[in-house]
Parts: structure tokens; sequence; C-alpha cells
């Protein structure tokens, strides 16, 4: 149960959405000398990796940049500050006019995984180890067991499992599709202003489900996925002065469908309501109208992110929603309270490699 020193966090993390508006020193614009250089950084990889007989590592996505093998010494001074920014200040970092046209897909795809190299290590999404996932609709609108990442949906806010998530626009829709941040240190904040019980209550362990493809078992991966269907861990949490939230009602409320689980308290769903509530305070929304180029980065501690439903033309591939996303772990992340340590944090210390599905590391160095 948690404890009584519960408080507000007066943390640069708990914005609303003016104060990102008015300030816009969380968005990097690239200049076309760092284009030039990321398009260097690239020529270096893919030279460094064939000269080492490892072309077909790269082809195939299961070998990606790093910062020693992706150097970028200009705009890596950015990037480090970004990822200083991204534990310590907002949570929240735009780049602004990445190079979407330059290249075909896979070494588009090896560009931005090397930019986010510099910001963090990029973490498995698939049990099949892939480290870029495509965001796009591919008709699974209707399905009870849909991801979020293959519909043209409304996603609600919630974070994913991993310090940090960044997603770049390659095409945005013909119509919605917006990206929505929230932080969820406001939402904290707020909820105690008005019932210091609801956020007390939600301290407490919440079951959740793991993502249905997650038992998709297959070749040497089949032992490396979690034994049952559900965990548990608090929406709130703080370890050693540091606040964190995880947070997804889709997970929890499809837990209770599962045989076994405990059943939500009047109290549990009383909290999650009143967050939900708060959540609907478009005060906190800040709007990313996606355009092409655009990476939005979000420490998914301190922030939430969400989607508008969006329309796709289907006569037109160019106005068809298009996204990539990585999971990254930072190097400078917070610790975790234990009570997050799971399938997707086994280690909770500051720092740790994290995130993403635990799959066994390949080492090319």
């Amino acid at each position: 149960m948690p404890g009584a020193d519960i408080r507000p966090f007066d943390i640069p993390a708990a914005w609303d959405a003016a104060t990102l508006q008015h300030d816009d020193s969380w968005i990097i614009r690239l200049t076309d000398a760092e284009r030039d250089e990321l398009d260097a950084a690239l020529a270096f990889f893919k030279d460094t990796a064939d000269a080492r007989g490892l072309t077909a590592q790269w082809l195939h996505g299961h070998m990606m940049p790093t910062p020693a093998t992706f150097p970028l010494p200009g705009l890596g001074r950015k990037l480090a500050q970004a990822q200083a920014d991204l534990e310590h200040r907002y949570g929240v970092v735009l780049v602004k006019g990445f190079p979407v046209g330059r290249h075909g897909p896979k070494d588009t795809q090896l560009l931005y995984a090397g930019l986010c190299s510099h910001v963090g290590t990029l973490r498995p999404q698939t049990v099949f180890g892939e480290m870029v996932q495509e965001i796009r609709d591919s008709g699974q609108a209707s399905l009870k067991e849909r991801r979020g990442s293959k519909h043209n949906r409304a996603l609600s806010f919630h974070n994913d499992p991993c310090d940090v998530i960044s997603l770049l626009c390659l095409q945005p829709a013909h119509s919605g599709g917006e990206g929505l941040l929230l932080s969820s240190v406001s939402l904290h904040n707020a909820l105690f202003a008005t019932d210091p019980q609801h956020v007390r209550t939600l301290y407490e362990d919440f079951t959740n489900t793991y993502q249905d493809y997650l038992f998709v078992r297959t070749g040497s991966n089949r032992d490396l996925m979690p034994r049952q269907a559900h965990y548990a861990m608090p929406t709130f949490s703080a370890a050693q002065g540091h606040f964190a939230c995880k947070y997804s009602r889709f997970y929890i409320d499809q837990a209770q469908e599962l045989p076994g689980v405990p059943r939500l308290t009047p109290a549990q769903r009383a909290a999650l309501d009143a967050l939900e509530r708060e959540m609907h305070n478009e005060k906190w929304w800040l709007r990313i109208r996606y355009e092409p180029g655009d990476a939005v980065f979000s420490n998914n501690f301190v922030c939430m992110h969400a989607r508008t439903a969006f329309r796709d033309d289907p006569a037109d591939e160019r106005r068809r929603r298009h996204l990539l996303r990585i999971w990254l772990a930072a190097p400078n992340s917070r610790p975790l309270s234990p009570r997050y340590r799971h399938y997707f944090f086994p280690d909770v210390s500051a720092g740790a490699v994290r995130g993403g599905l635990p799959l066994p590391p390949v080492d090319y160095s």
C-alpha cells in the first residue's frame, strides 16, 4: 500500500499545453548541414558494416546503428541535450526537418535509428526482435485483439513499455491522425488537489494484461515470453524521489476478463474514472499536427500519448498516414519502484538497459 508521503511534484515535467506552446526550446529544427551530417553517418555505418561482412545483418534489420557506428559530431551535441531534457525537463522533444524523402525505405529506417541511437539504446518491439516498427492502418480496426499501430481508430492516452518512445512522421493522414501528448505529472498533481484519496489509490497495484502479440511463440524466442497473461503494477509510483507513471486503461479493463484476476474495487474504479476525466481536460493536451520529417520523443514515465482517429485516401498512397516507431532505453533514466519490476523492466535501477522485449542482445562490436 502507498505510504503517507504522497505529494505533488513541483518539477519541469509538470506542464500544461500553454507552457510548451509559448516556449519552443523543446523543438530542434535540423539545418541543411545537420541533414548532410546524417547522410555522412549513414554512409559510414553501411561502409563499416560491409567491410566487416555484415551487409546481410543491416539489410534484414538485425544490425542497428550505435553512436560509435553512426557518428554525429555536430548534431550529436544537440541530441545529448535532448537526452538530458527528456529526463530532467519537459520530457518531450520534437525534431523537425528529418530528411524523409532523400532515401529509400530501408535507408530511411537506418537514418532514423542512427539519430535515435544518440538518445538511447534501441529496444526490441516484437518477438522477432524488430527495432523499428511501421505505424499504419492495415485494417485491424474491427478486431478485438487489434494493435494500436495497425488501425485507424483513436487511441486513448497511455504510455509504452520503455523509457522513451519516438515517432517519426513519413506521411500524415488525409485527415485526422493528430498526435496528443500530456504530462502525467500534471494529472497526478491536479487529481491530488481535488481528491488526494484517488491519487493514493492509484499508487496501489492494478492488474494489466500483456499485449496479445507477446504470445506468438516462434522458434528460439518461444521460451522468452511471459509465463502468464497478466501482471500487477501501480499507475503512479515514486522511487528515490523520482515520479513515474505507467498506464493503459485498455489493458487494465482487459485483465478483468481473465480468470483468477482480482476484481477492481469500487475505490479503484472511481480513481481510474477520475483520472480519465482529468485526461479529457484539453488544457493538458499538446497537439502535434504531424508534418513529414517530424520526430517526436517523449519520456514514458512523465508523459502519455494518444492519437485522434484518421482517414487515409485509398486512391493516393501519398495521403496515407505512415509513421515509424522506436523504443529506447535511456542511459540517464530514473530509478523505478521495485513494483514496476516485471517482464518489460527486469532491472529498475537508474540507467539500466530495459524496456521492450527482453530478447538476447546481439554483439556486432
